[in-house]
């Protein structure tokens, strides 16, 4: 049940992380904001496998949430550079 938890949280927690990273170093637009929606969806499919290939659940939840805690700064830093 963690796994799936893992895998349905932390997989969605990551994807919007990553999405909101690429919908930023696209630059402003709507084209640039549907186009990391859609690779943020697209990194969702491999943070499931991630969790389910994980040795445990505690480094399933520890590399999604390092993934998304990487993308969610590094869109930080980019978004206040622009």
């Amino acid at each position: 049940m963690n796994r799936i938890a893992a895998a349905i949280l932390g997989g969605y927690l990551f994807a919007s992380a990553a999405g909101a990273l690429l919908s930023t170093i696209n630059g402003p637009g709507s084209d640039a904001m549907m186009g990391g929606a859609l690779l943020g969806l697209a990194l969702y499919a491999p943070a499931v496998i991630w969790a389910f290939a994980a040795r445990s659940n505690r480094r399933a939840w520890a590399g999604l949430l390092g993934a998304s805690l990487c993308c969610a700064a590094l869109t930080a830093i980019v978004g206040g550079a622009s």
